[in-house]
Protein backbone atom coordinates (compact mmCIF):
# COMPACT_ATOMS: atom_id res chain seq x y z
CA UNK A 1 0.00 0.00 0.00
CA UNK A 2 1.60 3.04 -1.09
CA UNK A 3 1.63 6.47 1.29
CA UNK A 4 -1.12 9.18 0.50
CA UNK A 5 -0.25 11.37 -2.13
CA UNK A 6 -1.74 14.36 0.38
CA UNK A 7 0.65 13.67 2.53
CA UNK A 8 3.42 14.65 0.30
CA UNK A 9 4.34 18.07 -1.41
CA UNK A 10 4.87 18.57 -4.93
CA UNK A 11 7.90 16.73 -6.26
CA UNK A 12 8.49 14.36 -2.80
CA UNK A 13 9.18 10.80 -3.67
CA UNK A 14 8.47 7.99 -1.29
CA UNK A 15 11.97 6.02 -0.78
CA UNK A 16 10.62 3.63 1.76
CA UNK A 17 7.06 2.88 3.34
CA UNK A 18 7.26 0.05 6.01
CA UNK A 19 4.61 -0.85 8.99
CA UNK A 20 6.31 -2.39 12.10
CA UNK A 21 7.37 -5.46 11.92
CA UNK A 22 4.74 -8.32 12.29
CA UNK A 23 6.68 -10.09 15.54
CA UNK A 24 4.00 -7.39 17.19
CA UNK A 25 1.65 -9.79 16.14
CA UNK A 26 2.57 -12.81 17.62
CA UNK A 27 0.83 -12.02 20.98
CA UNK A 28 -2.25 -11.44 19.64
CA UNK A 29 -2.24 -14.61 16.98
CA UNK A 30 -1.31 -17.11 19.74
CA UNK A 31 -4.41 -14.92 22.24
CA UNK A 32 -6.79 -15.70 19.38
CA UNK A 33 -5.81 -19.18 18.99
CA UNK A 34 -6.25 -19.88 23.04
CA UNK A 35 -9.55 -17.88 23.07
CA UNK A 36 -11.09 -19.77 20.16
CA UNK A 37 -9.98 -23.18 21.84
CA UNK A 38 -11.24 -22.08 25.07
CA UNK A 39 -14.51 -20.48 23.75
CA UNK A 40 -14.73 -24.10 21.62
CA UNK A 41 -14.19 -26.37 25.02
CA UNK A 42 -16.29 -24.25 26.87
CA UNK A 43 -19.38 -24.89 23.71
CA UNK A 44 -18.68 -28.46 24.00
CA UNK A 45 -19.33 -29.34 27.32
CA UNK A 46 -21.96 -27.16 27.35
CA UNK A 47 -23.55 -28.99 24.86
CA UNK A 48 -22.81 -32.10 26.33
CA UNK A 49 -24.34 -30.51 29.95
CA UNK A 50 -28.07 -31.23 28.84
CA UNK A 51 -29.52 -28.91 30.83
CA UNK A 52 -33.17 -28.02 30.55
CA UNK A 53 -34.25 -25.02 30.10
CA UNK A 54 -32.92 -21.46 28.60
CA UNK A 55 -29.89 -21.51 30.83
CA UNK A 56 -27.85 -23.15 28.15
CA UNK A 57 -28.54 -20.28 26.17
CA UNK A 58 -27.57 -17.96 28.48
CA UNK A 59 -24.32 -19.98 28.50
CA UNK A 60 -23.83 -19.71 25.06
CA UNK A 61 -24.19 -16.37 24.75
CA UNK A 62 -21.84 -15.42 27.75
CA UNK A 63 -19.10 -18.12 26.03
CA UNK A 64 -19.98 -15.69 22.63
CA UNK A 65 -19.55 -12.56 24.39
CA UNK A 66 -16.59 -13.19 26.34
CA UNK A 67 -14.65 -14.54 23.10
CA UNK A 68 -15.80 -11.25 21.53
CA UNK A 69 -14.14 -9.35 24.07
CA UNK A 70 -11.30 -10.82 24.45
CA UNK A 71 -10.69 -11.47 20.51
CA UNK A 72 -11.75 -7.77 20.03
CA UNK A 73 -9.10 -6.57 22.92
CA UNK A 74 -6.43 -8.44 22.79
CA UNK A 75 -6.43 -9.17 18.61
CA UNK A 76 -8.65 -6.79 16.89
CA UNK A 77 -7.16 -3.84 18.14
CA UNK A 78 -3.29 -4.52 18.12
CA UNK A 79 -4.05 -5.18 14.58
CA UNK A 80 -5.58 -1.98 13.91
CA UNK A 81 -3.01 -0.36 15.57
CA UNK A 82 -0.60 -2.28 13.52
CA UNK A 83 -1.82 -1.35 10.49
CA UNK A 84 -2.29 2.34 11.54
CA UNK A 85 1.36 2.98 12.35
CA UNK A 86 3.38 4.00 9.13
CA UNK A 87 7.22 4.53 8.80
CA UNK A 88 7.65 6.28 5.23
CA UNK A 89 11.39 8.09 4.11
CA UNK A 90 10.91 10.20 1.04
CA UNK A 91 13.38 12.97 -0.43
CA UNK A 92 12.78 15.24 2.38
CA UNK A 93 11.71 13.91 4.99
CA UNK A 94 10.77 10.92 7.09
CA UNK A 95 7.21 10.85 8.54
CA UNK A 96 6.05 8.48 11.16
CA UNK A 97 2.54 8.26 11.60
CA UNK A 98 0.33 6.13 14.06
CA UNK A 99 -3.19 5.40 16.21
CA UNK A 100 -6.49 4.48 15.10
CA UNK A 101 -9.21 7.12 16.75
CA UNK A 102 -6.22 10.00 18.20
CA UNK A 103 -3.34 10.14 15.50
CA UNK A 104 0.08 11.34 16.42
CA UNK A 105 2.19 12.37 13.61
CA UNK A 106 6.06 13.47 13.57
CA UNK A 107 7.65 14.69 10.28
CA UNK A 108 11.66 15.03 10.41
CA UNK A 109 13.24 17.31 7.54
CA UNK A 110 15.98 15.65 6.16
CA UNK A 111 18.60 18.56 6.17
CA UNK A 112 17.29 18.91 10.23
CA UNK A 113 18.83 14.98 11.19
CA UNK A 114 22.49 14.92 12.75
CA UNK A 115 22.58 11.31 13.19
CA UNK A 116 20.83 8.06 12.49
CA UNK A 117 21.20 5.26 14.47
CA UNK A 118 19.85 1.56 15.28
CA UNK A 119 20.36 -1.12 17.36
CA UNK A 120 19.17 -4.83 17.64
CA UNK A 121 18.49 -7.50 20.41
CA UNK A 122 19.36 -10.89 19.71
CA UNK A 123 15.86 -11.78 18.80
CA UNK A 124 15.44 -8.93 16.35
CA UNK A 125 18.87 -9.72 14.53
CA UNK A 126 17.21 -12.90 13.79
CA UNK A 127 14.24 -11.31 12.83
CA UNK A 128 15.98 -8.75 10.57
CA UNK A 129 14.31 -5.61 12.68
CA UNK A 130 15.56 -3.18 15.24
CA UNK A 131 15.07 0.54 16.74
CA UNK A 132 16.00 3.14 14.59
CA UNK A 133 17.17 6.23 16.22
CA UNK A 134 17.12 9.16 14.49
CA UNK A 135 18.63 12.30 16.52
CA UNK A 136 17.66 15.63 14.94
CA UNK A 137 18.80 19.08 15.55
CA UNK A 138 18.00 20.51 19.23
CA UNK A 139 15.65 17.66 19.50
CA UNK A 140 16.09 14.46 21.79
CA UNK A 141 16.44 11.51 19.77
CA UNK A 142 13.33 9.31 18.38
CA UNK A 143 13.25 5.77 18.58
CA UNK A 144 11.45 4.03 16.23
CA UNK A 145 10.97 0.53 17.52
CA UNK A 146 10.56 -2.58 15.36
CA UNK A 147 11.46 -1.31 12.17
CA UNK A 148 11.67 -4.51 9.37
CA UNK A 149 15.50 -4.34 7.62
CA UNK A 150 16.50 -2.28 9.42
CA UNK A 151 20.22 -2.48 8.29
CA UNK A 152 18.72 -1.72 4.59
CA UNK A 153 16.67 0.97 6.11
CA UNK A 154 19.30 2.79 7.70
CA UNK A 155 21.51 2.20 4.76
CA UNK A 156 18.64 3.73 2.58
CA UNK A 157 18.47 6.98 5.43
CA UNK A 158 21.86 7.65 5.34
CA UNK A 159 21.84 7.68 1.42
CA UNK A 160 19.19 9.84 1.54
CA UNK A 161 21.17 12.60 3.97
CA UNK A 162 23.99 11.95 1.69
CA UNK A 163 21.69 13.19 -1.39
CA UNK A 164 19.94 15.98 0.83
CA UNK A 165 23.71 17.42 1.05
CA UNK A 166 23.57 18.07 -2.39
CA UNK A 167 20.33 20.35 -1.92
CA UNK A 168 21.22 23.80 -0.61
CA UNK A 169 17.82 25.23 1.68
CA UNK A 170 17.05 28.20 2.71
CA UNK A 171 16.89 28.93 6.40
CA UNK A 172 14.57 31.37 6.97
CA UNK A 173 11.84 29.51 4.93
CA UNK A 174 9.99 27.00 3.80
CA UNK A 175 12.12 23.70 2.52
CA UNK A 176 12.91 24.85 -1.19
CA UNK A 177 15.75 22.80 -2.67
CA UNK A 178 17.92 23.42 -5.65
CA UNK A 179 20.13 20.93 -7.24
CA UNK A 180 23.48 21.85 -7.07
CA UNK A 181 25.70 21.79 -10.24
Amino acid sequence: MAFPEKALVDDERVLLHVRPHAKRMIVPVLVLFAACAAAGVALGLIGRAHLDGAWPDWLLLAVVVVWLGVVGWWTVRPWASWRATHLVVTDLRIMFRSGIVRRRGIDIPLRRINSVQYHQRLVDRMLGCGVLTVESAGEDPLDFPDVPRIAATHALIVDALDDADDYRGRDDGPAEYSRRS
